[in-house]
């Protein structure tokens, strides 16, 4: 539940506080006549009213089709005018299509309220008309900034395919297209004169009113999820403490029912809550290499940010991508927005999905535009500094992969001249915290070492003399030995 105040296209009928949930609907296809439960996800509940609005922005996000056009007024008339198309859940290759009906000039669909009985027995298909884990906010410049990056100068389309080369139309969902990108940190010495951080908020903040974020005709704000003197009864903790605590948190996984008929088991999606937040956004991309490695790696997926951080994964292949994504989250955080150019992997199925899971907003660059993508010039500077150690030790050049991950921490834990950092590494300024550099200090790439063989082939020692290709095993210190003689 998020409490939000709305207000209507009028100012004079002033704001009303209401709080957001998650509801069911039952649907009986007028065809087929089979029975569907949509979900609507951060609906804003109003309990007076005897019928639901759904906002077509909002479902589109959420990668449902949303035709609104009459049949009769359709120039290329097919079965998905005037409906609803949505992915099957059982069949993912399906689609589902929800026929619109017509009230006047009005497009709806017939709904009704699902029992109890028939939403736990589990029977009926369950679909996701709304995100329920990606923040929603129709106040957010995204989707014009996606509306305008899509024509050029002289207002001609400028194809999403144009990048990729090939003849395929690429469908994005709800991935937002950047047309221009500037650094979202101002370093710390230009705003500590009360003169210049006056002169700084007043030149990147718009304030139209304390009070509302217009949008159109429609005007929300957001309010805290849960009142100071509630928090106060509950923490049992001052008033006053309780205010500056609700002032300084946040809460992004809240589950609450407010009506038996909007019930619902809820799913065990935490990732909002399990991952550590990042504060800075961050860009990914796809580095090929020529030669396979030992570990049959043959290519990796790079994260980087502006200011010099960055994180290598190897993988077998592009459909490994998601899975890199995991372990970016479980290791270090989920940025606020993740960058990358308009290749499947990175913009459809399970990569997509982790983000939106994770509260983690995807943006897609502009075509012809790799300026905008900052782990192109990361993929630069981590082939040179792997290259150079690997040249310099002469260790086998299947061994790239190992080599590519170390680089990438030793360049975030790097100070670097890039401005924004002020001295610190990259690291820290990601993190928040001061950087721990002794997992990738004590040794350097490809270090021969004196290491202790468990199981050691008679007449060898125990003790071995062999190379360290730097490959963390288990505990951080931990790291991967190889033995010369196997």
């Amino acid at each position: 539940m998020r409490p939000v105040r709305v207000q209507g296209y009028d100012p004079s009928l002033g704001t009303v506080q209401y709080n957001t949930v998650s509801g069911a609907l039952a649907y009986d296809h007028p065809t087929t006549g089979e029975t569907y439960h949509l979900i609507v996800n951060q609906a804003i509940h109003i309990p007076h009213l005897d019928h639901h609005l759904l906002c077509p922005m909002q479902c589109r996000v959420n990668d449902v089709t949303v035709n609104e056009t009459p049949k009769f007024l359709a120039q290329d008339l097919t079965e998905h005018t005037h409906a609803l198309t949505v992915q099957d859940p059982d069949n993912p290759v399906q689609t589902v299509i929800l026929p619109l009906a017509l009230r006047g000039v009005t497009s709806l669909l017939n709904v009704r309220t699902p029992s109890l009985d028939d939403w736990n027995s589990g029977h009926f298909k369950r679909i996701h008309l709304t995100s329920e884990t990606l923040t929603w906010d129709p106040t957010t410049s995204h989707f014009a900034d996606q509306e305008a990056s899509m024509t050029d100068y002289a207002g001609t389309i400028i194809p999403r395919n144009a990048s990729s080369g090939g003849g395929e139309r690429i469908r994005h969902g709800d991935a937002y297209v950047i047309s221009s990108f500037c650094s979202l940190s101002t370093d710390s010495v230009i705003v500590t004169d009360n003169d210049n951080f006056h002169i700084a908020l007043s030149a990147l903040v718009q304030v139209s009113s304390t009070e509302t974020i217009f949008n159109g005709n429609v005007r929300s704000r957001k309010t805290p999820h849960i009142d100071p003197l509630t928090l106060s009864a509950r923490w049992m903790i001052t008033p006053a403490r309780a205010q500056r605590t609700v002032a300084n948190t946040t809460q992004r996984g809240v589950r609450t029912c407010l009506d038996p008929t909007l019930s619902r088991r809820f799913p065990t999606n935490d990732r909002m809550l399990r991952y550590s937040r990042l504060m800075h956004t961050v860009f990914s991309d796809t580095m090929f290499a020529s030669t396979v490695s030992r570990q049959g790696n043959k290519m990796a997926q790079i994260y980087a940010t502006s200011f010099g951080w960055a994180r290598a994964y190897p993988m077998k292949r592009k459909g490994e991508a998601h899975e890199t994504l995991s372990v970016l989250f479980h290791r270090d955080g989920v940025p606020p927005t993740m960058v990358t150019d308009d290749s499947k992997e990175q913009t459809q199925g399970d990569f997509r999905r982790k983000l939106r899971e994770a509260d983690c907003h995807p943006r897609v660059t502009e075509p012809y535009s790799p300026w905008q993508q900052a782990a192109e010039g990361c993929i630069r500077e981590l082939k040179r500094g792997s290259t150079r150690k690997m040249i310099k030790t002469g260790s086998p050049k299947t061994l790239w992969d190992h080599c590519l991950e170390l680089e990438a921490l030793v360049r975030s834990n790097t100070s670097n001249d890039i401005y924004m950092t002020n001295g610190q590494v990259p690291e820290t300024i990601m993190k928040g915290t001061t950087a721990d550099i002794s997992h990738i200090a004590e040794f350097g790439w490809y270090d021969w070492v004196m290491f202790r063989d468990n199981i050691p082939s008679y007449p060898d020692d125990k003790l071995i003399l062999g190379p360290l290709p730097w490959t963390r095993l288990g505990h951080r210190l931990c790291l991967d030995c190889q033995n010369p003689e196997r």
